[in-house]
């Protein structure tokens, strides 16, 4: 009896996966152009490329209100302008946190050119990640508002130089490795 039962549980076993292999092959490999269920075109990456394919203009404030004076306690906000300018579509996925878009890299520094003081949080491991992929076509651009004190501490009245950068794929050092590309340097005045 013990003999007829295993031989059972190996024939459903043999014909379970047979029939997930045939149906598995039937369907073909996973799209790659979709991610999460919406398309997908990047990285598209271009590794010849002799010049950076993008440029980062910053301007403070809102996409919609340029403000450059904030009192002490308000929210610090900066525009990041990437625009694509190459011929080709470029990638521009990243990862929003409470900060912005984790991609760009902050340099924020005091009036005597000290680094800014940063935000530690009790439990940074509970930050969170929301991934996305994008691209821009050739010749457009993407704004971003990065929202600066969520890093930074703007507690004390002065001026604060700002400047952002970000890895650029297409483009390659001597080593092989992204060259980084820096935005122009914006200053901000925090008032009491």
């Amino acid at each position: 009896m013990e003999h007829w039962v295993f031989r059972c549980i190996l024939f459903v076993g043999t014909f379970s996966l047979a029939a997930c292999l045939s149906q598995a092959q039937e369907s073909g490999p996973a799209d790659p152009h979709v991610r999460d269920g919406k398309p997908y075109v990047g990285p598209i990456l271009h590794p010849g490329a002799t010049k950076p394919s993008f440029t980062l203009t910053l301007s403070p404030g809102t996409r919609s209100k340029n403000i450059s004076e904030f009192r002490v306690g308000s929210r610090v906000r900066v525009t990041v302008k990437m625009t694509n300018v190459t011929d080709h579509a470029i990638d521009h996925s990243g990862s929003y946190s409470d900060a912005g878009d984790m991609a760009y890299s902050y340099d924020v520094r005091d009036e005597d050119g000290k680094p800014a003081e940063k935000i530690v949080y009790e439990h940074p491991e509970r930050v969170m990640l929301d991934p996305f992929w994008s691209d821009i076509p050739a010749g457009d651009n993407d704004l971003d508002e990065l929202r600066l004190t969520n890093v930074y501490k703007f507690d004390r009245p002065g001026t604060y130089t700002i400047q952002v950068s970000r890895h650029d794929p297409d483009f390659l050092d001597d080593n092989g490795k992204p060259v980084v590309v820096k935005s122009n340097i914006i200053t901000i005045t925090i008032t009491g």
